[in-house]
Formats: structure tokens, C-alpha cells, sequence
């Protein structure tokens, strides 16, 4: 073998490991980008399903209001949900004007992703609506 016929050799296999390097990295990456864009959309979709239905105040003749919180509603509530095949975990807070922000739930671990969205709302609280924030933080279970 001649030294040309060697050094292409080499170079053919230091382009297949580096080919083979960077498809590996991509791919770690790409994992990584799907599994917070699912967290983004679990949190969404938990956030909606609260404000919307579990949470809503019900008026005494049974109208449900879409994004007025009941903050009685929160004492029979799970911080748990299966979205999309996955198991999540969350925090609520609500703040008002006038007090600081309350939370209630599971603090979210320290070693795991967590997604964190705030929504505008209404709190019904002492028989009127009052202008609030409503957060939930996600992570996987």
C-alpha cells in the first residue's frame, strides 16, 4: 500500500466518524427540543382543562364561567394528569390584587424540566369576580 492510498483511508474514516459524531449529537438534540415542546403543550392543555372546566365558577342556576377560578374548587383537585400517553405533574398559584401569590400542589423537583405558564383571569371569591393571574408549572412524573 502507498502512503497516498493510506492517507485517503484515513481521511474516508476520520469523515465517517465525524459523520457518524454529528448524526448522534443531532439526534440527542432533537430528543431534547421534542421533549420540551410535549412539556410546552402538556402545560398548555392543563392550564385550558383547569380554567375551562375543573376550576370554573358555577353560578347557582349551573352556568359554568371559562377562566373565573373558584378557589373552593382546589380542595378536591389532583396535581396529577395523563396527557398524551405521559404522566405530569403540576403546581398552581393564583394572585390577586391585594394579596401575595398562593400555591398550592407539589413544589417542583430541582432535577427535573419544568414548564411554567401564566394565564389572566378571574378569581370569584367573597361573592365577586376580582382580576387574577392563574400559573401552573408542569414536569414529567
Amino acid at each position: 500500500m502507498t502512503l497516498t492510498q493510506i492517507l485517503k483511508m484515513l481521511v474516508a474514516c476520520i469523515l465517517v466518524i465525524t459523520f457518524i459524531l454529528v448524526t448522534a449529537s443531532a439526534y440527542r438534540q432533537h430528543r431534547t427540543m421534542s421533549s420540551l415542546a410535549e412539556l410546552t403543550d402538556a402545560t398548555s392543555s392543563i392550564v385550558t382543562q383547569l380554567a375551562v372546566d375543573e376550576l370554573a365558577h358555577v353560578d347557582e342556576t349551573g352556568n359554568k364561567y371559562s377562566y373565573v377560578i373558584d378557589p373552593d374548587r382546589l380542595e378536591n383537585l389532583t396535581f396529577k394528569r395523563e396527557v398524551g400517553g405521559e404522566n405530569f405533574e403540576f403546581q398552581i398559584s393564583l394572585g390577586y390584587q391585594g394579596s401575595e401569590n398562593r400555591t398550592f400542589g407539589p413544589a417542583p423537583p430541582e432535577n427535573r424540566t419544568n414548564c411554567s405558564l401564566v394565564v389572566a383571569c378571574s378569581l370569584w371569591l367573597n361573592d365577586r369576580f376580582q382580576l387574577a393571574k392563574f400559573g401552573v408549572i408542569a414536569w414529567y412524573a
